[in-house]
């Protein structure tokens, strides 16, 4: 496609929600359409923090409808979703509804021939070669563009503009600065992940007005959860970054101004906060790419009720270049709409524009459909359009239930608690993409309870990977529940646990990112055959007695190094007098175990049934740990005696106990020839299963943490290394006190 002679209908630019509504309606719509992406599809959505749930009422409440359209535009409708979720589905469509795109191509230029149609200048990264694309109609859905930059002394190079994964940010403070919804957002996540963990540090949020930003409708309930729940934010109004300095341990700082002072008589006097410039987040939006627009001819004006400059399109959202049209949030927060680009700027009209992916799939919509309709020599084109048909919330969402329960009445001291219903108590709780509760289902002691697309006692008849009686759970002798695989065509996914191992057998899969992984042989000989996504044997893996480590880059074995859905360190496998068992090394995405025959279940168990995720519990334990919170922290125990300075000795603190350490020993290795319960696994750093906190004497240790154990301390523990070690690589030269974690 370096040149061609074939002329679009339609050429967009951008693959992100505004990009992608305009292809879709414009494929439904019979228009021929290419897609061209610089970066990746839903680029902006993948760089979400991790766990976002994409709600479908930000910004515009429940007055905003989706576009209506076809089967392609109902598609994008969504519920609360998770983003990492909301990619692979939108993908997806892409490629189910043959939607043509090309993904690594970047515009450079554009050319309108004298027949009117445009002539796209690009360039492909990927073929490294130029192509020039024909079209009649162009769609710019680029977004805003390029992140904001602190004007400050100082390199600001290395500072996070987005929020990645919260628990990098955990065993220190950190900061997030901006008043919009992204760095809510972001200390949202912060904060949580902080009470999950047990963390006692708090999160900073820096702003420049004198109130509380404003958090949006759909964020509120979450926000004030986070807020009065946890207590760890602290607010600092009226402050901002002043410049990025150098500590004495010659570390770039970055300093915040949180407080001024103006005293008669004396120099004004300020407080400064410092963070390691890794410990910031800064949320400060982005910039138009206003260069690069106007090498297209497409310009800003000046103009408005409060003279800005902004972006200026018509009723079409057509800019100066007739048939060149912009979608999303390259107009937002709000733009000019202009009936004649040559008149003063001071009489456009300003127009609201809110910056959520509703607002972008109906700015695509509607420019296809404007579209199609001058192709087809419309005089008088409509503008409408069209609510879909809103989406029902569901009835039993965490949300909406806590909501509407009344305040709970106080019993007096003297009343009895009510009496426990009867039946196990046991139960299977639904969530939405993100962890939040969906539905509540009691399982019985007798019976079986069926799952399942229509038809049964959990019925989800939107999932159309849901077989019509999909799986059944059922009462086991022991009074527990057990899961089996009623014929399903897409199966049933167990979740494998992080906390504890499972025991598989030749026979089972296992199911990695895009990678399976299928257990071969007998107890005499056990080995793995790797397939990748496409179901091609890639490789086969023998299995000896031990531990192995497998994921992206791991230290035993490497499935994929380009399979981004898989983490580093993925899995554990433990290979012990022909029994193998099967651990998750706290994966990002989770590994999956395909059920075969009846499955026990145990409380915490979560299963994968077509696209819905059930969280099993059992009656005799504690609630379902089902989002982020505080986690009960064990009893204080008494500090034990101090070890003897005569020789290496470790004493672990929440156990109050004291052992010697040989020498050349461990603190694992001693732990173990004495009887402390500690729960090691690989005794090589790697499968993360024994981390300990050091509370005094880490000059005793021998050395600081190798590379492999900050690895392992920071992907797999979610900790610091220094603060934190691992007990089987930690070897103990004095007196040493610690807490097991």
């Amino acid at each position: 496609m370096t040149t061609g002679n074939d002329v679009l209908d339609l050429l967009v630019v951008g693959g992100g929600p505004g990009g992608t509504a305009a292809a879709f309606r414009g494929r439904e719509l019979g228009l021929s359409v290419l897609v061209v992406e610089y970066d990746d599809l839903m680029k902006r959505i993948r760089d979400y923090s991790k766990d976002k749930l994409i709600l479908p009422g930000f910004g515009g409440g429940d007055r905003m409808q989706f576009p209506n359209g076809g089967a392609l535009i109902r598609d994008l409708c969504f519920e609360p979703i998770d983003k990492d979720e909301m990619c692979l589905r939108w993908k997806g469509l892409y490629r189910d509804h043959r939607v043509p795109c090309r993904v690594g191509v970047e515009l450079t230029g554009l050319e309108r021939r004298g027949d009117g149609v445009y002539e796209a200048i690009a360039w492909d990264h990927g073929g490294r070669q130029e192509l020039r694309l024909l079209a009649r109609h162009v769609v710019l859905a680029v977004g805003r563009g390029v992140p904001r930059r602190f004007d400050i002394p100082g390199d600001t190079d290395g500072l996070c503009l987005r929020l990645d994964d919260p628990a990098a940010y955990l065993g220190k403070p950190c900061c997030v600065i901006g008043g919009g919804t992204s760095a809510a957002e972001a200390v949202i996540a912060l904060s949580k992940a902080k009470a999950a963990a047990g963390d006692p540090t708090s999160v900073y949020w820096s702003y420049r007005g004198d109130k509380m930003p404003r958090v949006s409708k759909a964020l509120a309930e979450v926000f004030f959860e986070a807020y009065v729940g946890a207590g760890n934010i602290r607010y600092h109004p009226r402050s901002e970054p002043a410049a990025v300095v150098t500590g004495d341990d010659r570390r770039e700082y970055l300093s915040i101004r949180v407080d001024r002072r103006a005293m008669d008589g004396r120099p004004a006097e300020t407080t400064h906060l410092e963070f390691p410039k890794e410990s910031c987040i800064a949320c400060i939006g982005e910039d138009i790419p206003e260069a690069f627009l106007a090498s297209l001819g497409i310009h800003m004006a000046v103009g408005g009720r409060r003279p800005r400059k902004r972006m200026v399109v018509n009723r079409f959202l057509e800019t100066q270049r007739p048939g060149v049209y912009l979608v999303g949030d390259i107009l937002s927060q709000a733009h000019l709409e202009a009936d004649d680009f040559d008149a003063d700027p001071s009489t456009f009209r300003e127009v609201r524009h809110r910056g959520n992916i509703k607002t972008a799939l109906r700015d695509g919509v509607r420019v296809a459909q404007v579209v199609r309709q001058r192709l087809d020599g419309v005089e008088d084109v409509d503008l409408d359009v069209a609510d879909a048909e809103p989406l029902e919330p569901s009835t039993g969402s965490l949300a909406m239930r806590v909501a509407e329960l009344p305040p709970a009445p106080q019993l007096p001291a003297s009343e009895p608690p009510p009496p426990e219903p009867p039946g196990s108590g046991a139960i299977l709780v639904r969530l939405l993409p993100g962890g939040l509760e969906a539905e509540e289902y009691p399982l019985g002691d007798q019976g079986l309870t069926t799952l399942g697309r229509r038809d049964c006692d959990i019925s989800v008849p939107t999932d159309n990977l849901l077989s019509q009686r999909h799986a059944s759970i059922f009462a086991t002798d022991d009074g527990g529940h057990a899961v089996r695989d009623d014929g399903s065509e897409g199966g049933v996914f167990l979740a494998v646990p992080s906390r504890r191992k499972i025991t598989i057998g030749a026979g089972d899969l296992l199911r990695l990112g895009r990678q399976f992984l299928l257990v071969t042989g007998d107890g005499g000989s056990l080995g793995l055959s790797h397939f990748d996504a496409s179901g091609r044997e890639v490789g086969r893996v023998p299995l000896k007695e031990g531990t192995i480590v497998l994921g992206r880059k791991a230290p035993d074995v490497t499935l994929d190094p380009a399979d981004g859905t898989l983490s580093r360190r993925q899995l554990a496998l433990t290979l012990e007098n022909g029994v193998l068992l099967v651990k998750d090394l706290r994966s990002v995405n989770g590994s999956f175990l395909r059920v075969r025959g009846d499955r026990p279940l145990e409380h915490g168990d979560r299963l994968r049934v077509g696209q819905q995720t059930f969280v099993y519990g059992s009656g005799s334990e504690a609630v379902l740990d089902l989002k982020p919170g505080p986690r009960p922290q064990p009893a204080p125990v008494a500090p034990a005696p101090a070890p003897s300075p005569s020789g290496p000795a470790v004493t672990f603190q929440n156990l109050g106990q004291t052992v010697p350490v040989a020498p050349g020993q461990t603190l694992c290795e001693a732990a173990e020839a004495h009887g402390v319960k500690i729960n090691a696994e690989c005794h090589a750093g790697i499968c993360g299963s024994d981390p300990i906190r050091i509370l005094s004497g880490q000059e005793h240790l021998e050395g600081p943490p190798a590379a492999g154990e900050c690895e392992t301390l920071e992907d797999i523990c979610g900790l610091e290394p220094g603060a934190c070690r691992l007990a089987c690589m930690a070897r103990v030269t004095g007196p040493v006190v610690v807490e097991i974690l």
